[in-house]
């Protein structure tokens, strides 16, 4: 960890995801007003000491609407990248390992699904299986599994008939333990590294869908769904409209800031 500190991409990224980690703790007890609340008589004021952040066209609070946002967007990123990662993993372990066939016709399927870009393959499952939450975490998992599917096919390809494995298999360790407790290890700092710079994707396509009506829906608090609102009151209220883009971009900074940091530290000790 002291190393990955002085890295300044790492530590920068770190510093930005802590504050809108701490936003996120926070709104899981407390937000300053209810993100549903309607007060037409206040709407679309400015920043000030009642409202930090201003208020939307129905007068909601922006800060606790962000603050939500922000909770909505870790949601979606931590389970795509998790699913993805998982899934991801033990096609690209299996299909590495063994190679052959299987290898052949995993890496087949694999390039179909990268042969689509990411949004556009969520957006094609969202219009199959409709809008909401849970469609939303799914299509973005499914978007990130060939990622990870090909940066652990590559590390099985590149261990699998290494010193160590070949002492494992002479003592008699089964496939499983080798490919899991032996290979695995050697790997994991692409996996992470790859996690990260997934789960800035995650989230840029989350705000991508839900802007165009096909992700979040309203009245959900999703940033996505606060830019598009924002956009008809550029003019009138332009914090209105900066205040989802710059948190998105922050997320997703943060996000490849600790990628690039894992990926510099990582290849530097190779």
């Amino acid at each position: 960890m002291a190393r990955y500190l002085k890295n300044l991409s790492f530590l920068i990224g770190v510093v930005i995801l802590s504050i809108m980690f701490a936003m996120l703790f926070i709104s899981f007890f407390h937000t300053p007003y209810d993100v549903t609340a309607m007060d037409l008589a206040h709407k679309l004021e400015r920043p000030s000491g009642e409202h930090l952040l201003g208020t939307d066209q129905f007068g909601r609070d922006i800060l606790s609407r962000v603050m939500k946002g922000i909770e909505v967007s870790f949601l979606i990123g931590l389970t795509a990248v998790a699913s993805g990662l998982l899934l991801g993993l033990a096609i690209g372990s299996v299909s590495g390992y063994f190679g052959g066939k299987l290898d052949e016709a995993v890496m087949k399927v694999i390039d179909t699904l990268m042969a689509f870009p990411g949004v556009l393959l969520a957006m094609m499952l969202i219009a199959v299986f409709g809008n909401g939450l849970l469609n939303t975490m799914t299509a973005l998992s499914v978007m990130a599994i060939p990622r990870f599917a090909r940066i652990a096919r590559s590390g099985y390809m590149e261990y699998r008939d290494s010193d160590f494995v070949k002492a494992e298999r002479i003592r008699g360790a089964g496939s499983f333990r080798i490919m899991y407790l032996h290979i695995l290890p050697n790997i994991m700092s692409e996996l992470v590294a790859t996690a990260s710079l997934s789960f800035a994707s995650a989230i840029m396509a989350e705000a991508g869908l839900s802007y165009l009506g096909l992700g979040m829906q309203p009245p959900s608090p999703s940033l996505g769904i606060m830019l598009s609102e924002a956009q008809d009151y550029m003019l009138r209220a332009p914090w209105y409209v900066l205040i989802p883009t710059v948190t998105i971009a922050l997320l997703v900074i943060a996000f490849n800031l600790i990628g690039d940091g894992l990926q510099e530290v990582s290849g530097g000790e190779r």
